[in-house]
């Protein structure tokens, strides 16, 4: 069933048929979870306060698509929570320094490169290992890499369920779209954090501030992200008109979501995820039986532009303790 969606009681709220079918023209098909996930322990190593771990991950038999998963434990934790990226393609954004910041609050950290599923090049192309495997498809690369992080739950489920307390995900930018589409779609993700994640991210497409990406600019720069009827202009047109991604990060509620935005980031339209945040904040408003549902619902600014920084990697674990302990 699709959350109760609008606290406007102006705004028309779509059935559960409608808003799937606009998910998928904006996002193109969302990639089922029926094939076998596997993985396997590859490397470990024992640290003084942290163990290293380096996971084959892979889904589809007989090869299928394998990428390589790496996990920081924090060592004096019997069960912690587990905050999944995918932004393995950037280390200036994951590495071991966000490892230390994530294990200093108690927080295992994970993360893939979501180039080793679907390519993010210039030509504009859906490309890489997903779609040699799976020809023809009408998927986009954000909803490929949402399925990446989708298959790196499972293997954690598998490989590490007897120390696992929840897993959180967390993306940048292109990341931080992923990051969302895979939470909103798959309930076992108990919090997302996005960071300056604008357009078919956490930015509503109601509020369209100056400066900041369009629909169709994000279309024309980025068409191997999304579905193929975002080239049309009278589809880009119905998703605006929808706001699809506040229906979309609604689904989350009333598990952990925290928006993370650069006010002076204007690409990334911290207007919208402004605005974001304070029309969702009806669907975490607390109760009686759930007094701390409305803290499950953040949203931080600052200053300081588009790049992720160990203070945004500060919060973001501080957010996951919070909501998973």
């Amino acid at each position: 069933m699709l959350n109760e969606l609008s606290p406007d009681p102006a705004a028309s709220v779509p059935d559960t048929a409608t808003y799937l079918a606009a998910l998928e023209a904006l996002f193109g098909h969302m990639v089922a979870r029926t094939a076998p996930v596997h993985a396997q322990l590859a490397h470990q190593l024992v640290q003084t306060d942290r163990v290293l771990e380096v996971w084959r991950v892979g889904a589809g038999a007989p090869a299928g698509v394998q990428w390589r998963m790496t996990v920081f434990w924090p060592r004096q934790k019997a069960r912690c929570p587990v905050l999944l990226s995918p932004d393995g393609c950037w280390p200036h954004v994951v590495g071991h320094d966000a490892a230390s910041t994530a294990l200093r609050q108690g927080v295992a950290l994970a993360w893939f490169d979501r180039t080793e599923l679907a390519f993010d090049n210039d030509t504009g192309q859906c490309e890489g290992p997903f779609y040699e495997q799976c020809r023809p498809s009408k998927s986009g690369s954000l909803a490929v890499w949402a399925w990446g992080i989708q298959c790196c739950v499972d293997a954690l489920e598998k490989m590490a369920h007897d120390r696992l307390s929840g897993v959180a995900t967390i993306g940048h930018s292109r990341g931080g779209k992923a990051a969302l589409l895979a939470t909103a779609l798959d309930p076992r993700i108990a919090a997302v954090i996005a960071h300056n994640s604008g357009t078919g991210g956490a930015a509503s497409l109601s509020t369209q501030a100056p400066g900041a990406e369009s629909l169709a600019q994000l279309a024309q720069q980025f068409p191997h992200w999304l579905g193929a009827a975002m080239q049309d202009a009278a589809e880009r047109e119905r998703i605006v008109a929808m706001d699809l991604p506040r229906l979309m990060l609604s689904q989350i509620a009333p598990r952990g979501l925290c928006l993370l935005q650069a006010r002076d980031d204007l690409w990334a339209n911290p207007a919208g995820t402004r605005r974001m945040a304070d029309l969702l904040r009806p669907h975490w408003q607390g109760t009686a039986q759930d007094p701390q549902r409305s803290r499950r619902l953040q949203w931080h600014e600052r200053t300081g532009g588009h790049a992720m920084t160990l203070a945004d990697w500060q919060r973001a674990a501080q957010f996951v303790r919070e909501v998973l302990g």
